[in-house]
């Protein structure tokens, strides 16, 4: 298993946090569009990103990732 980020958890995240997408691109100094980008699973944010965008949604990085077993991260790459 490996863990990788989780666009669906973001979402989650930042919903419970009662931010909306256009703050927390402020927050993080990236676009609204780059948010719903990495919220829709398109883009995986950069590392300092990720920490950013957990800060501000009061969480620890490991709440924005999922497990996912090695044949499906390959199936995905080849996709």
């Amino acid at each position: 298993m490996t863990r990788h980020f989780s666009g669906a958890r973001l979402r989650a995240s930042r919903k419970a946090a009662g931010v909306s997408i256009e703050l927390l691109a402020v927050i993080i100094s990236r676009s609204a569009y780059s948010v719903l980008e990495y919220e829709r699973g398109r883009v995986t944010p950069p590392i300092d990103v990720l920490a950013a965008i957990a800060d501000a949604l009061g969480r620890k990085v490991e709440d924005l990732l999922e497990e996912r077993d090695a044949a499906q991260s390959e199936s995905e790459r080849a996709a």
